[in-house]
Parts: C-alpha cells; sequence; structure tokens
C-alpha cells in the first residue's frame, strides 16, 4: 500500500467508523456501504480536500463511488 492509498483509507476509516482496517479494500462501492449516504459523501471530499490542499470539482465529486475514484481524483490534483 502506497502513502497515498493508505491516506485515503485513513480517510474511509474516519468516515465510517465502524470499518475495521482489514475490511478496507479500494474498489469496495458506495452501495455496498450500509452508511455511505450524502452526509457520508460530503465528508469524505471534506476531509480529501483538507487533507491534500486540493479542491474537487463537481463533475470529480459525484463521479466518487469508491476509494479508488476518490484516490483517482487525488492524483489529478498532486
Amino acid at each position: 500500500m502506497t502513502n497515498l492509498e493508505h491516506d485515503i483509507q485513513m480517510i474511509f476509516l474516519d468516515t465510517f467508523p465502524d470499518m475495521q482496517k482489514e475490511d478496507f479494500n479500494l474498489d469496495k462501492k458506495q452501495e455496498d456501504y450500509d452508511n455511505w449516504d450524502s452526509f457520508a459523501h460530503l465528508n469524505l471530499i471534506t476531509m480529501t480536500e483538507s487533507k491534500f490542499d486540493i479542491t474537487l470539482s463537481i463533475d470529480e465529486t459525484t463521479s466518487i463511488v469508491s476509494a479508488r475514484d476518490l484516490l483517482d481524483c487525488v492524483k489529478l490534483h498532486l
């Protein structure tokens, strides 16, 4: 796991506190999370923008349905 992947993992674990570290999967989709609602989505985006000092576009934020999607968006801004 790269440092960037680890940072994304930590953002997901903070957003979804019931998730165990070993259950984190970059490719797990939004519909596979019981509690990935609009508030959780906003939290993921806000924490990511703050952590990496970036601003994601509306198109980017609405296209994110997995940790890998979020990771790919961050990579575009770094």
